[in-house]
Order: C-alpha cells, then structure tokens, then sequence
C-alpha cells in the first residue's frame, strides 16, 4: 500500500497563508530597506557638497512636511482611485524621480526630488495601509499589522548599514541606482497582484476638501477611533523627543559616544521585535484597544524614567521596554483604524497621517527650543509624564460604559 504524500504544513501565521498578502509584504520589506538606504546617501551628499548640519536638517524637513499638508487630501483621493494602481504608481514614481540625484548631482535638483517623493508616499501610505484588511481574515489582522512592523524594524537595521557600505565600496550614485531599485521592483510584483478593487462612490459635491473632511468626521464619531488616533499621537511625540534627545542621554547622562547612542537605538530595535510576537499573538477588539493602550503606558514610564539613569544596562532596558511599548501602540491602533468601512479606510488613514505628522513636526520644534531653556532632562520627564497621563487619561475613556435604565 503506497504511503500518503506528506503533507505541507501551512504557515503559523494565519496572515501568511494569503500569496497575496506574502508578496505585499516582501515588496514593502524592499520598499522600506530602499527608503532608509537612501536617506543615508542623501545625507552623505547634501553634507559633502554644503558641509551644512542645516542643509541637512532642511532635507529632513522634506520629509516630513507632505505629511502635515497633504495627508488627509492623499487619504480622500487614494478612497476615489484604484489602490493597486496607486501604490504601483507611487513605487514607479519614486523610483523615477531617485534616478534624477545620479545623474544631475545638483542640490536644487536632490531637494525637489526628494521633496516630490515625500509627496508621492503620501499616496503609498494610506493605499497599503487600507488594502491590507481585504487580504486577511479580521482575526489575522493584528498578527498582519505585527508582520509589517516587523518589516520596517528591519528595514532599520538593514537599510543604513546597507546605504552606508555601497557609498563607500561603490559611490553614492550607485546607492541611488540600488535604490531605484527597491521602488521599481515592488512596483511590479504587486503589478502582478490580482488585488480587490476598492472605491467608494463618486465624488459628490463637497469636493476633495470635504471628502478628507468626512475622515474626521468619521473618527470624531467613534470613540474607540478617538482613542486610537490619541495613542498613535502620543508615540510620535516620544519618537520626535527620541529622535532630538536620545542623543544627548547617551552622550552626557550615560558617558557614551556614539557607538553608545547607537546600542541605544538597537535596544530600541530589539524591544520592537519582541513586541512583534506580543501583539502578532493577540486577536480580538478588546485585545487591540488594551494592548495599545498598555503601550503607551510603557512607552511614556520608559521615557519619564530614562534621563534619570546613570548606569548603562538599565538605561539600555528601558530603550527596550520604550520600543515595545511604541511598535505595540503603532500595530493596534492601525488594526483598529483599519476597522472602518472599506470605502473610508483610505480618508482615516490619512487622517491619522496628518494627525501624527503634525505631532512629530511640533514636538520636533518644541524639544529643540525648550532643550536649551529647561533642558533637555526637563524635557525628556515632561513629555514622558505628558504621554502617561495621556495614556490613564485615555483608559478611563476607553472603559465601557455601565449599561443600566439610567445609563
């Protein structure tokens, strides 16, 4: 009697059953290695040819602008379009427009390039944000969302040292080739993709301004999307503070240098990917609100305690615990503001990029201002206080309320 044929035992993660969904999130894996690979080759030039910290904090700025002005128009148009076709003509464009720095080697070129591309992401954003929910059972969506995360944690550690290593073994115009690349290969593998088309109606009278407004609307009507976008916000600020001061901790509080900030930010890495597991696990709306909201309790305590330490390994514990608590809040609260209907997914996720751009952009200012008044220390406790009184605050609006004949 022949032996039954052994069988192929299907992946743990419901999420990665879907070929669809494994392409998607191999091509945004590339994606995102491109995106930091050639943050470091553009720093590299714009520093060679101005020798400017400021010529560099300008390109950062271009980043991060679109974000503030654009994103809730993005959202309405991405609901009107085709989403395939929207992120297959993002990764085309952004692609394009890399392959411009290489072969004028002119500043005024590089910053409107990038400042075009900043533009085009806009786009890609909330397209793949909101076609994720219909590749995935709803049950599979957080352990989805926690897939993604894991992506851009890599991207992290990969694309930088990868950026780095081309310029110098090979010049800066071959990491903006390879980086052309990491656009133009996603662009046609999800091309190839047979994924659901997704629209909502036509556009009536309000406009596009009044279709982005209808994002707001939506949310400002669901408390459980208030809570969300509020959790998401309070991450960035710890992100924005991070990004100005994490330095300074490692350098003046802990007596480090720079190898020192960067075991910092690898700690922050590390905790990103063990929060990876914790949430991919979790299913469930009241698993998802719980966990974003436990968090940004991490998150804030984490950074409230942190200028406060002056020896290394529990300084370097805390960088871990702040990572969990901000890659935890970032996949639940996406899961949730993936929840909406499906012709509105594209509106509130633009909203939630507007909302969270606008936070990093002040808080980014503010920590520079107040960094040389108060001090940085005062400032790294204020913001972790701030968020973690947020964060009870947001408990308390999150509890059900008592059902009753006077409720």
């Amino acid at each position: 009697m022949p032996s039954a044929p052994p069988r192929t035992r299907p992946p743990s993660t419901p999420a990665l059953r879907s070929t669809t969904f494994r392409t998607l999130l191999f091509s945004e894996l590339i994606s995102l290695i491109g995106d930091r690979l050639v943050v470091v080759a553009l720093v590299a030039l714009v520093y060679e040819q101005t020798r400017s910290a400021s010529a560099v904090g300008i390109l950062m700025l271009l980043k991060a602008v679109p974000a503030v002005a654009l994103g809730s128009l993005a959202g309405a148009l991405v609901d009107r379009w085709n989403r395939k076709w929207v992120m297959v003509g993002s990764n085309l464009a952004q692609g394009l427009l890399v392959l411009l720095i290489p072969l004028t080697h002119s500043l005024p070129v590089l910053f409107v390039a990038y400042l075009a591309m900043s533009i085009v992401n806009q786009l890609f954003i909330p397209a793949r944000a909101a076609t994720i929910p219909d590749l995935v059972p709803p049950a599979a969506l957080m352990s989805a969302n926690s897939l993604f995360g894991a992506a851009f944690v890599g991207a992290i550690a990969i694309g930088p040292a990868v950026g780095g290593w081309v310029g110098e073994s090979f010049g800066l115009d071959a990491a903006f080739y390879l980086d052309s690349l990491t656009f133009l290969v996603p662009a046609v593998a999800v091309a190839l993709l047979r994924l659901p088309s997704r629209r909502s109606a036509p556009p009536g009278p309000q406009g596009l301004a009044g279709e982005a407004r209808a994002g707001w609307s939506y949310i400002r009507g669901h408390r459980h999307l208030l809570v969300a976008l509020a959790s998401t916000i309070g991450a960035f600020l710890i992100i924005a503070v991070m990004g100005v001061l994490g330095v300074v901790v490692a350098k003046d509080t802990l007596g480090l240098g720079t190898s020192g900030y960067g075991g910092m930010m690898s700690a922050m890495g590390v905790g990103m990917l063990a929060a990876v597991v914790l949430v991919g696990r979790s299913r469930g709306n009241s698993d998802r609100s719980r966990l974003g909201l436990i968090g940004l309790l991490l998150a804030g305590g984490s950074l409230t305690i942190l200028p406060l330490v002056t020896i290394v390994p529990p300084a370097m514990l805390l960088s871990a615990v702040m990572g969990v608590g901000i890659l935890t809040v970032q996949v639940s609260t996406q899961t949730t503001l993936q929840s909406v209907p499906a012709d509105l997914r594209g509106r509130v996720m633009g909203v939630n990029q507007t909302a969270t751009g606008v936070a990093q952009l002040l808080a980014t200012a503010l920590t520079s201002l107040l960094a040389g008044t108060v001090g940085p220390s005062a400032v790294l406790i204020g913001t972790g206080l701030l968020v973690t009184l947020g964060a009870i605050t947001l408990v308390t609006l999150d509890r059900p309320r008592p059902e009753g004949p006077f409720s």
